[in-house]
């Protein structure tokens, strides 16, 4: 996969099949995004509408009409998924105390850098018991999966919030292109400002027309 990150186009019903990637990449314009290639990113309700997906392969695609994309499966195999890994978590960091995610010591560094160095500021964040735990099992060659630090705050909501986090996450990407052009994009990666973000690009996926298209794409 080429490094970079996911962004969802949305295009209108009637977009031809063969230009799908053109145009979704095309409607990156007016955005800050370079787009890198297409990414097959959604699981596909069917096998035998393969000259209206981008890419099909195996029951995924790269983009396509709403009603050929089975975004419930998605949805469901990511909460799964993440309710999966909260237990997983809870096993691991048991016995430590809630941490601090890592803008609360950048913050501190941005209001005073002269007294606070951004190199206290990352020694601080990492030696924080619950923070190196995590650390210390995503350094093990045969984990079972990963556990992000950037998730921190949304695995300390709980194992039904981490849950949810995941169904919304499922879909979107980091940034959605509306029908419009209007590009969405979450402003930091704070948890209350992606839980913000995701709730407003739902929301944008759940008003399209089933005929509607969407495209993923690899963007930096």
């Amino acid at each position: 996969m080429p490094p970079g990150s996911l962004t969802i186009v949305c295009l209108p019903d009637g977009t031809p099949a063969h230009r799908l990637a053109t145009t979704a990449t095309t409607r990156l314009a007016g955005t800050p995004l370079t787009p890198l290639s297409s990414a097959r990113h959604f699981i596909t309700r069917t096998r035998w509408h393969r000259g209206r997906l981008l890419q099909p392969r195996k029951n995924t695609a790269a983009g396509g009409p709403l009603r050929w994309l089975d975004l419930e499966a998605m949805r469901a195999a990511a909460r799964d998924a993440f309710w999966w890994r909260w237990h997983l978590w809870n096993q691991i960091v048991a016995g430590t105390r809630p941490a601090q995610p890592y803008w609360t010591f950048l913050d501190r560094h941005r209001a005073s850098a002269g007294t606070y160095p951004i190199a206290t500021a990352r020694q601080q964040y990492l030696a924080q018991p619950r923070i190196a735990s995590m650390l210390t099992y995503n350094a093990l060659p045969h984990r079972l999966t990963g556990l992000p630090t950037s998730h921190l705050e949304a695995l300390q909501s709980g194992a039904h919030s981490y849950a949810h986090y995941g169904w919304l996450r499922a879909v979107p990407g980091r940034s959605l292109v509306c029908l419009d052009g209007a590009h969405l994009v979450a402003a930091t990666d704070r948890y209350v400002t992606q839980v913000a973000y995701l709730a407003a690009v739902n929301h944008q996926i759940s008003l399209l027309h089933h005929r509607d298209v969407l495209v993923a794409l690899h963007t930096r």
